[in-house]
């Protein structure tokens, strides 16, 4: 890639990611405005309805804060000296800004059957492809003369640990905090795998982990066969991500 090309990769990456976060920070200032001007109302309604109003506009700053601050994560990355590819970085912030901050805004956890799903799917995949780059720095100053095979078999069970240390998180928090992460409120209509006796909770935990190991799965095939075939471009790529390895 010429110089020219480089640059205007490097200029579309800060733009997109720097639009997610104008619009978060949009958010942030327009619910602050409106907390502001309905606790300063005069107009006569219950105090119910007050509470219900602020709580929802308080719930959304608050998601809208921890997404625009999530959103940094890349540049701290960066920070460690660890660059990852462009297009990883907009698929991590857009991961994160539809993940948390469009779920609350739009409810679509509830109004979308498949958005789950989705979510987890993706996940499995981006969590697989950091654990691909994991293996290369945990072996690189030893020796990348390694089975393509342990390369995908890694990046699957990183994935799939992390699936399933975020279902435990979810469990915790509806434990412990009275959350509904697990979706144990749906409607019994929900559309779920599974049986309706086993509850809308295990399933919905279930099909999470079930399409996360899909996501991980379609990883660990494309790192197999990309150590395999292309090794010394994988390499050369990984080399760029950590370039004091």
């Amino acid at each position: 890639m010429n110089q020219k090309n480089r640059q205007m990769e490097n200029q579309n990456h800060y733009y997109i990611i720097w639009a997610i976060r104008l619009l978060l920070i949009i958010s942030i200032l327009a619910n602050i405005v409106f907390i502001t001007l309905h606790l300063l109302s005069d107009d006569l309604v219950t105090k119910k309805e007050i509470i219900e109003e602020l709580s929802q506009r308080i719930e959304l700053l608050f998601w809208s804060v921890v997404t625009l601050t999530l959103t940094f994560l890349p540049d701290y990355i960066e920070y460690k000296n660890i660059h990852l590819p462009h297009i990883l970085e907009i698929i991590i912030v857009i991961f994160i800004f539809a993940g948390i901050f469009l779920s609350v805004r739009f409810e679509l956890y509830y109004n979308v059957f498949w958005w789950d799903d989705v979510l987890h799917t993706l996940s499995g995949v981006i969590i697989g492809f950091l654990g691909f780059i994991i293996i290369y720095k945990i072996n690189s100053k030893y020796s990348m003369d390694i089975s393509p095979l342990l390369v995908a078999v890694f990046a699957f069970t990183f994935a799939m640990t992390m699936g399933v240390i975020w279902e435990i998180f979810e469990f915790a928090m509806d434990v412990f905090f009275g959350t509904t992460m697990q979706s144990w409120d749906l409607p019994h209509d929900t559309t779920l795998i599974g049986r309706a006796f086993q509850g809308s909770g295990l399933r919905d935990t279930m099909s999470d982990l079930i399409v996360n190991s899909l996501g991980a799965l379609l990883t660990s095939v494309i790192c197999y066969f990309l150590y395999k075939r292309e090794k010394k471009k994988a390499l050369a790529l990984m080399h760029e991500i950590f370039p004091d390895a």
